[in-house]
């Protein structure tokens, strides 16, 4: 891992696909300025963090800085708790709300927890309600409920399991999310996306 600040935009992610995703939406921002950083899963935001922030001056590189995470199972709050203690641990404001943006020594923080700042559930769930009623996902969710009361339900993520039947009918197969958005599968001017895309703006544009 390059535990290296480059840049003074800095987003930390949960994955690759995530890292993908963002890469593909901030250009549609066109925001170009940004380090997105993947801490390898939800558990690890901790640890890289504390590994970037304690490489030479990387906290003065920093202007905005920005951290999204999955809600998973448990409301949202959680998850931005869970993000505040480890910004506490080095000093750090952490903001009061979801989605807003804190100031403190010229640095700029903001939050924001998959999907949408208020439920359970993970990027995946966002990026199906961009395809909900088209004629694939119709299809998609025909599939699920078929296989769906012959196994177990902790035994899978349903989320998941949707969104990869909805890319495996693409043509060509697209393999993953991430690759998803960078090649256009998701239609990035529904609604749907409005509080990702202005979560980035406040945080990255208005400041530029």
């Amino acid at each position: 891992m390059n535990s290296k600040i480059e840049k003074e935009n800095i987003l930390f992610v949960e994955g690759k696909d995530e890292k993908n995703f963002f890469d593909a939406l901030l250009k549609r921002l066109d925001i170009t300025d940004v380090q997105i950083i993947d801490v390898s899963g939800k558990d690890n935001f901790q640890t890289h963090f504390s590994a970037y922030m304690q490489t030479e001056r990387a906290l003065s590189r920093i202007k905005n800085m920005g951290f999204v995470r999955d809600a998973e199972k448990n409301e949202a709050n959680s998850a931005f708790q869970s993000i505040c203690s480890v910004l506490k641990k080095y000093g750090l404001a952490c903001p009061s709300e979801l989605c807003k943006p804190v100031e403190q020594d010229k640095k700029k923080i903001s939050i924001f927890i998959m999907p949408n700042n208020n439920d359970c559930g993970m990027l995946e769930d966002l990026c199906i309600k961009a395809i909900q009623g088209s004629g694939i996902f119709n299809c998609v969710e025909s599939f699920i409920q078929c296989y769906e009361g012959k196994i177990e339900k902790d035994k899978y993520n349903k989320s998941k399991a949707s969104i990869l039947a909805y890319l495996s009918a693409q043509v060509p197969i697209v393999y993953s999310l991430g690759n998803a958005a960078q090649q256009s599968v998701f239609d990035f001017s529904h609604p749907c996306f409005d509080s990702i895309k202005k979560f980035l703006i406040e945080l990255y544009k208005s400041s530029s």
